[in-house]
């Protein structure tokens, strides 16, 4: 059994993590993954089965949908479990309710739970369950005993064979498809999104937010095979304004029912469509029997926090991180900082994890950037900063610096009057800058890798 939080830790980051990129072998064991994490559940006598849940996938704004809803169920006074990934600085952080992560002893008594239980379904055709499979039946449990009026599951990748897809949920809901792990989902925008339309169940609404038609289509082929009625969403109307609140960018969209103010504790114009699902998502808890009054949805919107996007984590001069780590992310937060909150191009830090394409991601911010410092991100998969300089191959102004702490201080004193800092090209890039910026955080122990 484990001893400490840090054992605990350690017994769980020994599994096959693709996340983290550890223990995968041959490639990641997908395939038989919901089996492995049905067994998990029967064996902690099925905690899921009847917890009112709402399930959403996605390639963007996964996590903000989340965090909205959960936001809102909150203001609503209902007991709000929410699981999410990747965390920041604690693994702890995706397991939470109304807020607050998990804390160190409940995360250690719950794995001496999985422990047993996984050692008590030893099955050779099967395999050994993943990190992500035992994280995912650890939070359905913790939420049963704790028992949540309202459980939110993000996806953690695709749908269709995701461990998350072992639940019946009250809702389901699909965020903006982009082309993304293309080895495993597939190499164009239908098939991507027919993998994530999976998590279609007979006569649960899915909700969708509007985008593409060709992509609009394959969801609603996939939704309405499996017994699904789908309506697809708009985004929620904004005059594109953004501003600074406590730390975070936030905006004003407008309530679709009254024209109302809605303000949005988030902040970029894709928020908006974010916006418009998570709104479209606490009205159809109604019809479930999960209510959140219009004055929840408001006040919760308001209140929403997502750290680590578009994070304004210290002034004089102005740094602010964003965990952008696509190209169209990072487009999205050039074009937030500049048009929205008016913040005049300077210095970025960048890094970014193994499996990317450093230059398109940095000739997306060359609008922005005066210049770039390159560091190797916290993360086991962290590209080393040479190899991003090799990349760049002199494309831009680009150092590198040995640490985060080093590299703030030198984005520092190479801004001018008036300009910012950007942190970005990987959530553990944000997550290395809160922490040299002085943002208080509860960080893991360095338990195999874990950031």
């Amino acid at each position: 059994m484990s001893e400490t939080y840090t054992d605990a830790l350690a017994w769980l980051y020994a599994y096959a993590d693709f996340e983290r990129g550890t223990g995968l072998g041959g490639g990641p064991p997908f395939e038989r993954g919901l089996a492995r994490t049905s067994r998990l559940l029967a064996d902690l006598g099925n905690p899921h089965n009847g917890l009112p849940i709402v399930h959403v996938a996605g390639s963007k704004g996964k996590g903000s949908v989340c965090a909205l809803v959960a936001s809102a169920a909150e203001a609503a006074g209902l007991k709000t479990g929410l699981y999410t990934q990747p965390h920041l600085h604690s693994f702890r952080e995706r397991f939470q309710i109304d807020g607050q992560p998990i804390d160190p002893p409940s995360f250690t008594r719950l794995v001496d739970r999985m422990r047993v239980a996984v050692a008590r379904t030893p099955d050779e055709t099967l395999g050994l369950p993943t990190t992500f499979e035992i994280s995912t039946a650890m939070a359905l449990a913790w939420f049963r005993m704790e028992e949540v009026d309202l459980a939110i599951l993000e996806v953690g990748l695709g749908g269709r064979l995701d461990a998350t897809n072992v639940v019946t949920p009250d809702l389901t809901a699909v965020t903006t498809i982009v082309r993304e792990h293309t080895r495993l989902l597939g190499d164009t925008l239908p098939v991507i999104a027919r993998e994530k339309a999976a998590i279609a169940k007979p006569g649960v609404p899915m909700l969708v937010s509007d985008q593409s038609r060709e992509v609009v289509d394959a969801i609603r082929d996939v939704a309405e095979a499996a017994g699904a009625e789908v309506q697809v969403v708009p985004a929620l109307a904004t005059d594109g304004s953004a501003g600074w609140r406590d730390g975070r960018a936030v905006t004003v969209a407008r309530d679709p029912l009254s024209g109302d103010a809605l303000p949005l504790g988030l902040a970029g114009p894709h928020q908006a469509r974010n916006a418009g699902l998570a709104y479209a998502v606490c009205r159809a808890l109604g019809d479930r029997g999960v209510a959140i009054p219009r004055d929840a949805i408001r006040a919760g919107f308001a209140a929403a926090r997502w750290p680590g996007r578009l994070e304004l984590v210290a002034n004089d001069p102005p740094v602010v991180v964003d965990g952008a780590h696509t190209v169209e992310a990072v487009a999205v937060v050039v074009e937030t900082l500049r048009r929205q909150l008016n913040l005049q191009r300077g210095p970025v830090i960048f890094g970014a994890l193994r499996d990317k394409s450093v230059r398109p991601m940095a000739e997306a911010l060359r609008p922005f950037a005066t210049g770039l410092v390159v560091i190797e991100p916290g993360h086991p998969r962290g590209m080393p900063s040479g190899i991003v300089l090799n990349q760049l191959d002199g494309r831009l102004d680009a150092t590198a610096a040995p640490d985060a702490a080093s590299a703030l201080a030198l984005a520092r004193d190479a801004t001018q009057p008036g300009q910012a800092v950007l942190a970005t090209g990987s959530l553990a890039v944000a997550a290395d800058i809160r922490a040299a910026a002085g943002i208080p955080v509860e960080s893991d122990p360095p338990v195999l890798g874990a950031n």
